[in-house]
């Protein structure tokens, strides 16, 4: 941290201070010096000079001081200097938990510690407004705990809390994660019922949760009554059409936007090359890769030559694919060396998958994902005895592999099982409630 100033603050002299930086302060009688003084803040610099004044003075002690000191923080996003602040308040406030829980999840800082907060802010159920309910739901939903997310949510609307508009864009993420369609559904209700016109950021948020949520038709309903759509409004709805696989509706759907005077950007160009891999369409992959780079001046990234790359190894087209991964001009990623890698499984080219495993192994030495993809590559060419070696490797070095997880929406209820474990509490019970519902 700088210096601090080494001279001492006391509230007279904050208070003239505030007057002759900024005369409209006057008026704000009520509101105590150092707090006027910090809102004028602009800059980091600004910001840990009052702090060290507030150090010398002794002032820094009052929790109104140290919140928004810690405010400030968060508003020049020094996150750092905000985490210090607030493990130094003895008993944070709920104005505490919302401000540092607002700079971490926007800065997508410490993983742990969001979770820790939102654990804390959870306790003080009395104090609880709408902004500390909907900082944990983002808090949750930003690092991955999209189930804590909605039962948050739900704790929320029983107590009568009524949600803002981050609440519901943050709850159809998790609904959009977790394929809880159900609860995706309620929520829209919920809208229409409570707000009449959705917002702009809301009908984006429904439509991405309905295409990742298997309902392209319903997503497709929203996107048509919008009386407003911008680039990303574009890009979600034309993603969603490329997850299902519907690359000639992807490519309606961009001429719209081309016509209506919008210009696709990076994004979109993934998604309709993702949407022309899926479909096995070599040819358009490239006329549209030449149509982005030409016609709207896009630099290739990474991301698009691994969509290139999976397009063509899904075609067992696996010279070109490997040829283009060598033209690239940024060095190939574990991404596009593992889409090379199981095409070659795929297509039984274990000369060409070995360069791709070796290429791997320089990327990420310890992934038992790599491993074991090279193993079914062996296995199904006929390799049993060197698939039987890397399988060995793998345990011999305890290298751990993903395993699969799937989600299924029971009752209102998202349950997760992961492949091979047979140890969900409800295990039984859900799969009476499944085949009772395949009977209808």
């Amino acid at each position: 941290m700088t210096n601090y100033m080494a001279t001492s603050l006391t509230h007279t002299t904050i208070l003239k201070q505030s007057k002759s930086l900024n005369p409209r302060i006057r008026a704000l009688n009520k509101v105590p010096a150092i707090v006027r003084l910090l809102q004028m803040c602009r800059s980091f610099r600004e910001v840990n000079q009052l702090h060290g004044q507030l150090v010398v003075s002794g002032l820094l002690g009052r929790s109104l001081n140290a919140g928004r000191l810690l405010e400030s923080y968060v508003k020049t996003t020094q996150i750092d200097y905000a985490l210090s602040i607030f493990e130094r308040i003895p008993s944070p406030d709920v104005f505490a938990y919302n401000t540092i829980l607002r700079g971490l999840t926007l800065n997508n800082y410490s993983y742990t510690f969001v979770l820790k907060a939102c654990s804390h802010l959870q306790a003080l159920s009395e104090e609880r407004d709408v902004a500390s309910w909907s900082a944990m739901v983002s808090g949750y939903t930003k690092n991955g705990k999209y189930a804590e997310a909605l039962e948050v949510l739900r704790e929320m609307m029983v107590t009568q809390v009524p949600p803002n508009e981050s609440t519901f864009v943050s709850s159809l993420a998790a609904c959009a994660q977790l394929r809880a369609l159900d609860q995706g559904r309620w929520i829209h209700a919920y809208l229409v019922r409570n707000r009449g016109r959705i917002s702009h950021t809301l009908s984006t948020a429904l439509i991405d949760m309905y295409a990742k949520c298997g309902c392209i038709e319903c997503a497709y309903e929203v996107f048509q009554n919008m009386h407003h759509r911008d680039i990303i409004t574009w890009g979600v709805i034309i993603s969603g059409f490329a997850m299902h696989g519907q690359v000639q509706k992807c490519f309606e759907l961009f001429q719209q936007m081309v016509a209506g005077g919008i210009s696709p950007n990076e994004v979109i160009f993934v998604s309709i090359l993702s949407a022309c891999s899926h479909a096995g369409y070599v040819e358009m992959g490239y006329c549209c890769f030449n149509k982005m780079v030409h016609d709207f001046g896009i630099i290739p990234s990474t991301e698009h030559y691994g969509c290139m790359v999976d397009l063509l190894g899904r075609a067992g087209k696996l010279a070109e694919a490997e040829q283009l991964i060598k033209s690239m001009p940024e060095k190939p990623n574990s991404v596009i060396w593992g889409s090379l890698l199981n095409a070659c499984r795929t297509y039984k080219d274990v000369t060409r998958g070995n360069r791709a495993f070796r290429q791997l192994m320089e990327l990420e030495p310890k992934s038992g994902d790599r491993y074991k993809l090279a193993g079914l590559m062996l296995a199904r060419a006929g390799e049993k005895e060197d698939a039987y070696k890397m399988r060995k490797f793998i345990e011999e070095n305890n290298l751990k592999t993903t395993r699969g997880l799937s989600t299924v929406e029971v009752e209102g209820l998202v349950q997760e099982f992961v492949a091979g474990d047979v140890n969900h509490n409800e295990l039984r019970e859900i799969c009476n409630i499944l085949e009772g519902l395949t009977d209808y």
